[in-house]
């Protein structure tokens, strides 16, 4: 086997999708000179799909990912060379010294009229120059089915690359589901706090009034001043998922960003389908799935290319060339030699080198099902996880929206009655606590109920933007096609 040929076999095989995507926003070039160190990055306003689509641009895993198809685009070609034509040109100038006849074994048989110069040793110059020219004629396969490796180990890599996408996709829709609960966090806090802060001003003017005592107003100074650590908190959250987000899009972690989505669910309800529907999907869709069939198909093309090492090869060379012991006869064509021939190679016995390296990659293909096996059994589990999370996150939507409707009637009353005096600074600030426990469930419903379709998607090898429904309606997507040992 040739160092080409046996690269193709040895190269690791794990190397991270469709849909509609909005056009990518244009930031305006960054500034040049002494400004250029001085001036924050343009703020992006960025829906999930334009997220995404820049994310999938300019993130540094994903654009390493799609280098590795330049790669293999490129192994390809380097295991092609092995059916071409191989030229080389050889130079040569060497300087010789012989012992001449004092180094011959019938020395002591010599004629005794030979003159002395004529056994002392002697020198010489000899200038070379030739091309030789071969090309394999028949290999037994070898080439042919290490060309075949590299063009399914391409494909493979193809695949590698969609994983990498979809993790980099999924990663995207989380980190901006993220800043946005994240963001509404803190402004139910901010919200709550603005409303404290009214609520001691109007304790302060009932004091004055003597209309309340002091201990509440020192309630009301507790409570806005128990709610200070959890707003520094949400800032701290807010300020850290944008980071995240940021790193995900390959932008500086504190470059200012605007989501202009915001966590609702899809209008109308995605329909997610029963759990065989999906994995139905996943078969066709997620890369993982289709890289087990690719990798296997090299292994395989593989043990043919070592078999064919046991197997003669034959091959026509030529050789061309100009020899002499004087450089100015190099140019003199008189002074040409020339050879041309086929010749067979065969190797007889290596040691039981070639049965054991095929044995090995039989092996590998073995750990290959197996390992497949495995990760089918975990998806189906993750698919049943979050599909029954999605359902969970419906009816935690549902149920969070009554609780916030409710709430919120309650501190409405709870206000009314505090103007007539029915009712305490206490049950106001339990009143107001209520509402910021509601709308803060409400927004974390909703963050669970999109990242768990988010999950679908990703685990059926779909984008966390594309319509699910739409998609499973489509026709299924081909895979690999069947090798001849599956064809019937």
């Amino acid at each position: 086997m040739t160092a080409r040929t046996l690269s193709v076999l040895v190269l690791a095989l794990a190397v991270p999708l469709a849909g509609g995507a909005a056009p990518l926003p244009q930031a305006a070039p960054p500034p040049t000179g002494p400004a250029a160190t001085l001036a924050s990055p343009p703020t992006l306003e960025l829906t999930l799909t334009q997220a995404v689509e820049y994310a999938l641009d300019r993130n540094p895993t994903a654009q390493r990912a799609r280098e590795t198809i330049n790669e293999f685009n490129l192994q390809v070609r380097q295991v092609r060379a092995d059916a071409l034509p191989q030229l080389d040109l050889t130079l040569s100038a060497q300087k010789f010294r012989d012992p001449g006849l004092r180094n011959s074994p019938a020395f002591g048989d010599l004629p005794d009229f030979l003159p002395p110069e004529a056994l002392g040793p002697y020198s010489f110059n000899d200038y070379t120059y030739s091309f030789r020219l071969e090309q394999p004629l028949y290999t037994f396969g070898r080439v042919g089915n290490a060309l075949k490796a590299a063009r399914e180990q391409l494909n493979a890599v193809k695949e590698d690359v969609r994983s990498v996408e979809s993790v980099v996709a999924r990663d995207t829709a989380i980190a901006y589901y993220d800043l946005l609960l994240a963001r509404d966090r803190l402004a139910v806090f901010e919200s709550e706090r603005a409303s404290r802060e009214r609520q001691l001003e109007r304790v302060k003017d009932r004091l004055a009034l003597e209309d309340a005592t002091r201990l509440d107003v020192l309630n009301a100074e507790v409570a806005l001043a128990n709610l200070r650590p959890q707003v520094l908190g949400a800032e701290n959250e807010v300020a850290v998922s944008l980071a995240r987000l940021n790193e995900v899009l390959g932008r500086p972690i504190d470059a200012p960003l605007e989501l202009t989505d915001g966590l609702q669910l899809p209008d109308p309800l995605p329909f997610v389908p029963d759990y065989e529907v999906l994995l139905a999907q996943a078969a066709r869709t997620r890369p993982e799935l289709l890289r087990f069939e690719y990798g296997r198909r090299v292994l395989e093309a593989g043990q043919k290319v070592t078999r064919a090492d046991t197997l003669p090869e034959i091959s026509a060379a030529g050789n061309v060339g100009v020899s002499s012991f004087d450089v100015n006869n190099l140019g003199d064509l008189s002074f040409r030699n020339w050879n041309v021939g086929v010749f067979l190679r065969w190797k007889l016995f290596d040691g039981f080198r070639t049965s054991s390296a095929v044995g090995r990659l039989e092996s590998q293909v073995q750990q290959s099902r197996l390992e497949e096996a495995a990760f089918r059994n975990a998806l189906a589990r993750e698919v049943e996880r979050s599909s029954g999370e999605w359902k969970r996150g419906l009816e935690a939507v549902e149920v969070a929206e009554l609780a916030a409707e409710q709430a919120a009637e309650a501190q409405r009353l709870a206000e009314e009655s505090f103007q007539w005096g029915a009712a305490t600074v206490l049950e106001i600030l339990e009143a107001q606590r209520q509402v910021q426990q509601a709308e803060l469930s409400k927004a974390e419903s909703y963050y669970v109920a999109l990242t768990a379709l988010a999950d679908v998607k990703f685990l059926v090898g779909l984008r966390p933007d594309v319509p699910l429904d739409v998609v499973l309606a489509e026709a299924p997507l081909e895979g690999p096609a069947p090798t001849e040992e599956q064809q019937p």
